[in-house]
């Protein structure tokens, strides 16, 4: 009975397999947090061996560089890391600049590496020099600091990518003993070819790579996931002084823990103090947030609803010592705030109406059943972006082969990313002014009358 009670109850159950978890001590917590930064470490070197990942990493440097992108956002600046800011910014011109020759050798040698006309000796000697720069590249990546948060992002594009090839290689393979499919087997092989160029990689080298980011990965989130359940206890002790603030008990553990989380990720154990005391801070922020963010029904700003928990707690104070209800510019007189943003504050202690409420007499109909939903499309648009996917094709066919790809891979119709002139140029082998004047040229073949007018239903239907 005992056991069908603790079942029911959520938090009842959590707390009890909690209490299961043995406590960490310094040593076991030291040993933890060096095995995250090694794991880490090992999954962010074999994401960025990578050329695709590599090139995307040295672009989003090169906007550091510029100033399109937030340096701190960016990049890691841990004195006990030896990556001060002023460090990264000197290196940065030399680092990239010796990146550019690297990826550029690269392409020449992965080239030759997968040329079936040279000889094995010199395919073999191609590959080594190929993975040593890419270890020397990495090692650059590192000097610089990129945050591992980018580094997911690489490699669920890698992912991608490496679903993509083996779709294409499998398809070549059922057509290759159909003749009549030769124009599509071309097409797919460009494609296939262009992915390879792209990655410097085949399908099943990517695909080994993928599987040895992934092993590294696992590593990381199984050290990480054991540094956290030690301190799980930790969370349940903060949650207690958020009750009664509008979120259930268990939803405050579930956010104390993503804080928890984070503060593994950001934990640094050189710099000596106990991973308790840096997670408190991380713990208790997320638990204000949520509390900020789902207590009530339409979200409050977070600096709103620190003015509101003021005011609140200053006019409980003052009613209490005036014997009746303040009035607001007594409440903001004691919370030192102006009239104006305590009124401004105050019109959001009242909480919204419900769309649960019933309408009408009978009780039967919801106020919320009578809204639309815009979010779900309907069947019409549905259909009519399937036949605009299809009208695209046909018009897309009537242009050369070339004149299509390159269009193709510019507004990414293929795979739905889009590509610049630089990477469509290496791709086609010439410079990124002809794609240019390709892509023109292709552009004004569409809009004469004769394909335009394939679209023009589709036009009409947007506007």
């Amino acid at each position: 009975m005992n056991n069908t009670a603790s079942t029911d109850d959520p938090v009842k159950a959590y707390l009890t397999q909690m209490g299961k978890l043995p406590l960490l001590t310094r040593e076991q917590e030291i040993a933890l947090a060096r095995r995250v930064e090694f794991y880490r470490a090992a999954y962010r070197r074999k994401v960025l061996e990578c050329h695709h990942a590599l090139r995307a990493a040295v672009e989003l440097l090169l906007q550091v560089q510029g100033g399109s992108l937030a340096f701190d956002r960016t990049l890691r600046v841990a004195p006990t890391e030896n990556l001060e800011k002023a460090q990264i910014i000197g290196r940065m011109p030399h680092n990239l600049r010796t990146l550019d020759e690297l990826m550029r050798r690269n392409r020449l040698d992965f080239s030759t590496a997968t040329s079936p006309k040279l000889a094995r000796d010199a395919r073999r000697a191609a590959r080594i020099r190929l993975c040593q720069r890419r270890r020397r590249a990495v090692t650059l990546v590192e000097e610089l600091g990129l945050r591992v948060g980018r580094i997911h992002t690489l490699m669920k594009r890698l992912e991608q990518i490496s679903q993509r090839m083996n779709e294409l290689r499998h398809q070549i393979q059922g057509l290759e003993f159909h003749p009549a499919a030769k124009a599509e087997r071309t097409c797919l092989r460009k494609e296939l070819r262009r992915l390879m160029r792209l990655t410097l990689e085949t399908p099943d080298s990517l695909a080994r790579r993928i599987q040895a980011m992934a092993r590294r990965l696992k590593a990381y989130q199984k050290a990480s996931g054991e540094l956290a359940a030690g301190n799980l206890r930790l969370v349940v002790s903060i949650a207690k002084k958020y009750r009664n603030r509008g979120i259930p008990f268990i939803d405050l553990i579930q956010e104390g823990n993503a804080g928890l989380m984070r503060a593994v990720e950001k934990y640094e154990h050189r710099r000596g103090y106990k991973f308790c005391t840096y997670a408190t801070w991380w713990i208790r922020q997320a638990m204000t947030r949520a509390v900020a963010d789902q207590a009530r029904t339409v979200r409050v700003p977070v600096h709103i609803f620190g003015s509101m928990m003021k005011l609140r707690a200053a006019a409980t104070q003052l009613g209490q010592e005036l014997q009746r209800e303040p009035n607001v510019e007594e409440i903001a007189e004691a919370a030192g705030m102006g009239v104006e943003e305590a009124q401004r504050a105050l019109r959001f202690v009242h909480n919204p109406a419900s769309l649960d409420r019933s309408v009408g007499e009978s009780e039967d109909v919801q106020f919320s059943s009578l809204i639309e939903d815009d979010r779900t499309e309907s069947p019409l648009a549905a259909a009519a972006r399937g036949s605009l996917r299809e009208a695209i094709e046909q018009v897309l066919r009537t242009l050369s082969s070339r004149e299509r790809e390159i269009i193709r891979m510019r507004f990414g119709l293929g795979d739905g990313f889009p590509y610049t002139l630089e990477e469509v140029g290496r791709v086609f082998k010439v410079t990124r002014e002809r794609i240019r004047q390709i892509e023109a040229k292709a552009i004004r073949k569409l809009q004469q009358p004769a394909r335009r007018k394939r679209l023009a239903g589709f036009a009409k239907t947007t506007k």
